[in-house]
């Protein structure tokens, strides 16, 4: 084990103080267990890039800080191990999904599709959300509540990743997949409602 992973009694007894509600253990638990972990994913995949390596370790470290009984002691064992895990799977998915974009970008670039009447998607819509200019739409954003306000503002300054949003909406502790669902729910219904005051079907 490299010198630069926390010592296993060291990480268990600062979960202890996050399993009891010490505020400084959420601190703590950061400082000792983040900069080890995106050096694991820089050496697991070094076909990774440093924001998915920092990404995918806050997700892992986030979920024990949101809900420390997703780790188990009994069933898990070391706690860090437990966390490498979870980054690598997070890591994983990550590469997954910029394939997939760039396998769909490509296809965009080669295909010009023609106008269908579908409906886009929250990514088309985000990067052309409207502006304020009536008051139909100013009256629709400031009926928002204060979750959706934030998750549109981030819109609005083009954020795409999911960790940024699921911090938001505090569901970091959900897996991967059903995260991503529920962040796109939430999107989805925010857009819809802006089409509607733009008058827009």
């Amino acid at each position: 084990m490299p010198d630069s992973w926390p010592e296993a009694d060291v990480v268990a007894a600062i979960y202890e103080r996050l399993v009891r509600g010490d505020c400084l253990a959420q601190t703590d638990f950061i400082v000792e267990v983040l900069e080890p972990l995106v050096s694991h994913l820089w050496a697991w995949r070094r076909d990774a890039d440093e924001h998915m390596w920092l990404t995918a370790a806050e997700d892992a470290v986030l979920s024990v800080i949101r809900n420390p009984a997703v780790y188990n002691p009994a069933k898990c064992g070391n706690l860090f191990a437990f966390l490498r895990m979870a980054a690598e799977r997070d890591l994983l998915n990550l590469l997954e999904r910029e394939r997939r974009h760039h396998r769909n970008r490509e296809n965009r670039d080669c295909v010009e599709l023609p106008v269908d009447g579908r409906n886009p998607s929250v990514e088309e819509v985000a990067d052309d959300l409207p502006t304020f200019d009536d008051q139909a739409m100013a009256t629709e954003v400031a009926s928002l509540t204060d979750l959706e306000r934030q998750v549109f503002e981030l819109m609005r300054d083009g954020e795409k990743r999911t960790s940024v949003f699921a911090t938001i909406l505090d569901i970091g502790h959900l897996p991967v997949e059903e995260r991503a669902r529920e962040v796109k729910r939430v999107k989805d219904r925010i857009i819809k409602r802006l089409q509607r005051a733009g008058g827009k079907s």
